[in-house]
């Protein structure tokens, strides 16, 4: 495995990443590339530390290129999010996959993942989503697999084979056993991201006991407070008259505005706003999608071609590694200029994030690790 791409958000990195990018260098990977959410991710909020700072984290945890995964992918379902990554990777020489899942089968995932190529799996998993199921259950109960209940890692890596296979098989992809994610059962020290996430909105806020320390340093500055969001989003809610959103159907634009009418706080606009049918995940993400006006469809994504990437950071002594990507990379703003129309969406999610969480300059992409 010479390039080893690493999918990732690290809303904040913690002990179990840095556990992944070692795992994939003793797995024989020559580098490691990542391919990371920017200031908004998959399930609908912001991040909790903004992306040149996360992805300086994934660089002193291991990884020697971080690259950024578009608005329009981050803040979508996990289909088209697992899509964005896959097209990313596909343009990198020589990349292996490398990912963490519950069971750390691969030829397991790989059999769901053809399993969508049948046309009465996809019609089972549309009808129980429709009832209201949960997207986990529905597709469990459509391929006869108990496979994905509560196995989120399961479900992103069956996602990423099915965008291999659909790209064309560019890539391969290898997956590790990913440790328990519940607190109660995870190996000392480790915890999942929510965990940490709860810890600072907590009143102690102390996480230094799973995550790295130079994550430490910065999450002692972290202004995670989700009702900051919910005020600058509120009036963008309320105010909404167009339709057309991304992930926006059957009136639920229109209940996001009278949900945002009765609820003062974050929590309880997503207690209201969320039911069988629509999940906390889609309310949360489409809120977003309206405020920075991402009108893709799924098909749209799924045709949309990759015509540059922005660098978020590199360990400044593999900068030749920038040359074994097939695009152009974007280092600095005035490079970006070049791809203004390609990267709207995302600098529009940018300006959100700069005007909850504060203002941020960019930082210098390539990090020495000394």
């Amino acid at each position: 495995m010479k390039n080893a791409v690493i999918i990732c958000e690290f809303n904040p990195l913690h002990n179990g990443h840095k556990r992944l990018l070692d795992k994939a260098r003793e797995s024989g990977a020559e580098n490691v590339f990542c391919i990371m959410s920017g200031n908004a991710v998959q399930r609908g909020q912001l991040a909790c530390l903004n992306k040149y700072v996360r992805a300086r984290h994934a660089v002193l945890a291991g990884a020697d290129v971080v690259l950024e995964l578009p608005a329009e992918y981050t803040i979508s379902a996990a289909k088209q999010f697992a899509l964005g990554g896959v097209k990313i990777a596909n343009l990198i020489e020589d990349a292996t996959l490398f990912f963490g899942s519950e069971c750390g089968d691969a030829p397991l995932l790989e059999k769901v993942a053809l399993a969508f190529s049948d046309e009465s799996v996809n019609e089972k998993i549309k009808a129980s989503l429709k009832e209201g199921t949960g997207y986990p259950k529905a597709l469990a109960d459509a391929i006869g697999e108990d496979l994905v209940d509560d196995c989120p890692n399961n479900v992103l890596g069956i996602e990423y084979i099915r965008a291999i296979i659909d790209t064309g098989r560019k890539i391969s992809y290898a997956t590790t056993m990913r440790d328990s994610s519940p607190s109660d059962n995870a190996p000392k020290g480790c915890v999942s991201s929510a965990v940490i996430r709860g810890t600072l909105s907590s009143d102690s806020g102390d996480c230094s006991e799973y995550v790295p320390s130079f994550v430490a340093r910065d999450l002692k500055d972290a202004n995670f407070d989700l009702n900051r969001l919910y005020d600058a989003l509120r009036y963008i809610i309320i105010s909404n008259k167009e339709t057309g959103f991304y992930d926006d159907g059957e009136g639920l634009s229109r209940r996001l505005s009278r949900c945002a009418l009765q609820a003062k706080y974050y929590e309880e606009f997503c207690s209201l706003a969320c039911s069988r049918r629509y999940t906390r995940a889609r309310v949360k993400r489409l809120m977003l999608n309206i405020a920075i006006k991402n009108t893709f469809t799924h098909k749209d994504l799924t045709e949309k071609p990759v015509n540059f990437v922005n660098l978020l950071a590199a360990d400044k002594n593999k900068k030749h590694l920038l040359s074994q990507i097939g695009a152009p990379v974007a280092a600095s703003g005035r490079q970006r200029e070049r791809f203004a129309d390609e990267y709207a969406l995302t600098e529009a999610t940018d300006t959100l994030y700069r005007s909850v969480f504060g203002f941020y300059k960019d930082e210098n992409p390539f990090i020495d690790k000394a």
